[in-house]
């Protein structure tokens, strides 16, 4: 037996080790690729730890250039991180590499006090290393510690014990190689571990380099060929008066897979309770997904340059999904697995602060840059009223930007504008809803509003029909639908005495009401009709007509509530139908029903008859 021999020393997992590496190699991560994320995250903790250390200590010779290397050997199935950070002794080896949850990377951060402001540092917990499991049947670590005159290497199959022995290993840093299993080979392409680490690793500031042999047409032999992989710089975390716009652009460009230039940049470092950087961008044009159901937020989440996730739904509100952009914290606590946030209020804080930010921005544009942001309204307005009918705290922000359409003008106005147009002791803001404005401005229901010359918001994106009929309230105005209930729109110096209704248009009410109770809920002479013989409206407590007809063509079950027949008493058809015998009227009266469904566009249950009953009038 050598003396190596006799050094070397074979030890057991900490307690539940065993259990807890089969979860980290075989249930923890979704994606297996994240083992090259997590040991180039260890290999980047080990330069800056000695990168800090060479600053403090003047006994330490400072290294030229931190940097790691990534060797692919398909020939032998194996996988090589190389790093020239910290390293590691026996020690840290039994204590980093032997126990579950046990972070190195935490420990020196204790150590350093009030001073680990200077320094960046990717990992908290000692999980990250064990997923090497999942792609490799064993792993080799070979470390000597800057300073240390002795190199040791550890080896374990992950299952239930690793060894520890002396070797001759003359760098300071440390070495992983992995035997990759036969079923994970994927990984043995240079190409697929290139694009892991652009995924993942891109902003690691540290260069990464890829090596792998391959052939050589020349010589027809091998030649070993390598590459640095990374940018190496996030252009976040730069100083803004050092970032060119042109630099800013290619970013945009980078991350939203959009070639023309963003309309707003929007970058800032927040500090306080809540640590972190955001780099956001406002695009000129809509993505062809926009109203993807499966169309997810494309806010990119990074803890200290490395990548998490783009698919947090929690980062972002989903009214908010067309905002690319990066957001990079040191605060955000991760579980055992860097895929599972842990501390959520972190995510929470730092998603209401920037839905804040954006609405602000977008704000701002409106009133500095009004062309600019209508251009960007009608590409995403419809998307961001889709936060108004949500429960949230940004509806006063959302309608201070917030333009509709409008019977009374042609620009699209705001909200503000609205209710200064016209004195309103009602206190409402009337609107009206369907496919197109001028479908709308001619409805019958308008009538009376444009006698009066009241404006009506003209409602033609189906997300208003959502939130509108939720009582919803603009400062003191409440939001109230014209194709509902009774119309109220007389100020209290316009009213006088009710004018009794005739008793023979009473009766002929009545009569309607017994005629059409099968198809209507009521009949009532109307206050709204100037010059269209009748018309349908919902009842105050039901849902709005406009509403019903979107429900019903996304086959939603909603209630078949009967609609009430608002008739125009002064009207040529109306009182024709009014003066015929009663034989005749029974005839001739349904005509005043179908009249007002031709005028909300409706199909009529026997076109042909109407046709011929409308003719057959006349001719009386």
């Amino acid at each position: 037996m050598t003396k190596q021999q006799a050094e070397k020393k074979t030890v057991k997992f900490e307690t539940e080790v065993s259990k807890l590496l089969d979860i980290v190699a075989n249930s923890l991560y979704t994606e297996k690729e994240i083992f090259l994320r997590e040991l180039i995250s260890n290999s980047s903790d080990a330069c800056e730890k000695l990168r800090y250390v060479s600053q403090t200590d003047s006994s330490v010779e400072k290294t030229k250039q931190f940097e790691i290397r990534v060797h692919i050997n398909e020939k032998n199935k194996t996988i090589t991180i190389k790093d020239n950070g910290i390293g590691m002794d026996e020690k840290d080896m039994q204590s980093n590499l032997g126990t579950i949850a046990k972070s190195g990377t935490e420990d020196f951060i204790k150590k350093m006090g009030d001073k680990k402001g200077d320094i960046n540092q990717i990992g908290k917990f000692g999980v990250g290393f064990y997923s090497s499991f999942m792609v490799s049947d064993q792993v080799v670590v070979r470390s000597k510690k800057y300073n240390s005159q002795e190199g040791f290497l550890w080896t374990s199959d992950g299952k239930g014990t690793f060894s520890i022995e002396k070797t001759n290993y003359n760098n300071n840093g440390t070495e992983i190689v992995l035997s990759i299993k036969k079923d994970e080979s994927e990984f043995l392409s240079k190409y697929r571990i290139e694009e892991i680490i652009k995924k993942y690793s891109d902003f690691v500031p540290f260069p990464i380099f890829v090596s792998s042999e391959e052939d050589d047409k020349e010589k027809k032999d091998k030649k070993e060929v390598e590459s640095q992989i990374n940018s190496a710089e996030a252009i976040w975390l730069k100083d803004k008066s050092k970032i060119k716009e042109e630099d800013y652009k290619n970013f945009f460009n980078q991350i939203s897979n959009f070639y023309d230039d963003p309309l707003k940049t929007i970058h800032f470092k927040a500090e306080g309770v809540v640590n972190y950087t955001a780099l956001l961008y406002l695009p000129k044009s809509q993505p062809q997904d926009l109203y993807h159901p499966d169309r997810k937020n494309k806010l990119k989440l990074y803890v200290n340059k490395v990548f998490i996730s783009d698919k947090l739904e929690s980062l972002i509100p989903a009214w908010l999904r067309f905002i690319p952009g990066v957001v990079d914290t040191e605060d955000l606590s991760l579980n055992i697995s860097r895929e599972i946030l842990q501390n959520n209020a972190v995510i929470n804080k730092i998603s209401n602060a920037i839905t804040k930010r954006i609405l602000k921005e977008i704000s701002e544009l409106k009133k500095k840059k009004p062309d600019e942001f209508l251009s960007f309204w009608k590409n995403f307005g419809p998307v961001i009223k889709e936060g108004l009918y949500e429960f949230n705290d940004f509806h006063d922000q959302i309608f201070e930007f917030t333009l509709f359409h409008c019977s009374e003008k042609n620009e699209m106005i705001s909200l503000d504008e609205y209710i200064s147009d016209f004195s309103n002791e009602k206190k409402k803001i009337y609107y009206i809803s369907g496919e197109n404005k001028e479908n709308l401005i001619n409805s019958p229901q308008m009538e009376l509003f444009k006698n009066k010359n009241i404006n009506v918001l003209l409602i033609i994106d189906p997300v208003d029909e959502f939130w509108m009929p939720m009582k919803m309230k603009f400062k003191e105005y409440e939001f109230t639908s014209i194709t509902k209930g009774e119309v109220d729109i007389e100020e209290k110096s316009d009213k006088s005495e009710d004018i009794k209704e005739p008793k023979e248009n009473l009766d002929f009410v009545a009569y309607l009401k017994d005629l059409l109770k099968d198809k209507v809920k009521d009949v009532k002479v109307s206050k709204r009709l100037t010059t269209s013989a009748s018309c349908l409206v919902a009842d105050e407590n039901d849902m709005d007509m406009h509403l019903k007809k979107l429900m019903a063509a996304n086959n939603q079950n909603i209630s078949d509530e009967k609609r009430i027949l608002e008739i125009n008493i002064n009207h040529t058809l109306v009182s024709k139908v009014k003066s015929l015998e009663k034989s005749q009227k029974d005839k001739f009266s349904e005509i005043l029903y179908d009249h007002a469904k031709l005028m909300e566009g409706e199909n009529l249950d026997d076109p042909k008859k109407y046709t011929n009953l409308i003719a057959e009038l006349v001719s009386l």
